[in-house]
């Protein structure tokens, strides 16, 4: 059995367009010394906050949606999700990505409307530098004085347009997708004698390092999920004892994450699964929401159940013969076949 054949690695990648442009004294068409404290720089809109925040939201559900079914993996920046998992989190990504895709087309239809929009407010910008600018003593011309402003306020907003990409290349600039791939030992590639000793050296040490990064990570897998056994059970508990209303909603949570811990225990914590079974099968199952949220006798079995399986997720002296079970299993045989045949 290889690790990988239980899970994915997966990486979200999101590109997108900031929708703002950092301006400078210059895109200003001031000196640093005549800007005024008054007038902010930094970065600045160039189409509605809004817009881009849109954008961010669908990204941050996507990686919210991934981490928070996953665990995060010792080598590179991926996560891993296991295989129970995957095909109900693709199925969401997907769902996100084409309303990435959606968002994105709204964004090229509406482009020069959202520039309109800003017009104003970096002609008002551009009215406050010039003012910024101009010397402490001037000759006091209204004619004069406002063409001079619009001349200005023209250049500014001619600088400003060239922020702006052009609208054809919008598309390529948003993208919302996800690499999906595993660790494999690197293949050697055999030369002289003294470089074939040097490759067996690193092979040999890194196949050390992964062995001992991926035990480190099924450790924390079980821990991570024992730990999330104990905070809902003690949440649970905690409410029942002060007194709060046990809702439909809470039992609903406590389905769900039986459920989940089942389809991310790939390592095989069978005590905690079987006591989750034990829940299942014997109490959520057998009685309906609405009896256990009118019923005190039903509540307080909740609370019995829940203290005790908290208490039984609490104790981590197994993990290491959980862990130790699964990696037994592991075999690394088809990386050195692979390397054997090159």
């Amino acid at each position: 059995m290889n690790i990988f054949k239980d899970g994915v690695l997966i990486n979200v990648t999101v590109n997108y367009w900031s929708g703002a442009k950092i301006l400078s004294p210059e895109d200003l068409g001031l000196k640093k010394e005549n800007v005024s404290d008054a007038f902010k720089l930094g970065n600045k809109a160039l189409v509605p906050r809004s817009v881009i925040k849109k954008f961010r939201a669908l990204e941050a559900r996507a990686r919210n949606i991934v981490d928070l079914n996953s665990f995060k993996f010792p080598i590179g920046n991926a996560r891993f999700i296991p295989k129970k998992k995957f095909f109900k989190i693709l199925k969401k990504l997907e769902k996100i990505r084409f309303e990435y895709i959606q968002l994105t087309e709204q964004l090229v239809i509406n482009y020069d409307k959202y520039r309109k929009e800003m017009q104003p407010i970096y002609r008002d910008a551009a009215e406050k530098a010039f003012y910024t600018s101009l010397p402490n003593s001037i000759e006091f011309n209204i004619e004069k004085m406002e063409q001079k402003k619009e001349h200005f306020v023209n250049n500014f907003l001619m600088r400003v347009a060239t922020f702006y990409p052009p609208v054809n290349t919008l598309r390529d600039r948003f993208s919302l997708g996800w690499d999906i791939y595993e660790i494999a030992l690197p293949r050697m590639r055999k030369l002289d004698s003294t470089e074939i000793v040097k490759g067996q050296i690193a092979e040999e040490e890194y196949r050390v390092q992964v062995h001992e990064k991926i035990g480190k990570f099924l450790d924390e897998v079980v821990s991570v999920l024992r730990q999330e056994t104990v905070e809902i059970c003690s949440h649970i508990v905690k409410n029942i004892h002060s007194g709060k209303v046990v809702t439909g909603a809470t039992i609903k949570s406590l389905k769900n994450f039986v459920e989940n811990f089942k389809e991310l225990n790939f390592v095989g914590d069978i005590k905690i699964e079987e006591e989750l079974d034990n829940l299942q099968r014997n109490f959520l199952d057998a009685y309906s929401s609405e009896q256990i949220t009118k019923q005190i006798d039903l509540q307080s079995e909740l609370k019995r159940r829940l203290g005790k399986l908290a208490k039984i997720a609490k104790e981590t002296t197994d993990i290491n013969s959980i862990t130790g079970q699964y990696k037994r299993k592991i075999s690394w045989k088809e990386n050195r076949d692979d390397i054997e045949k090159n």
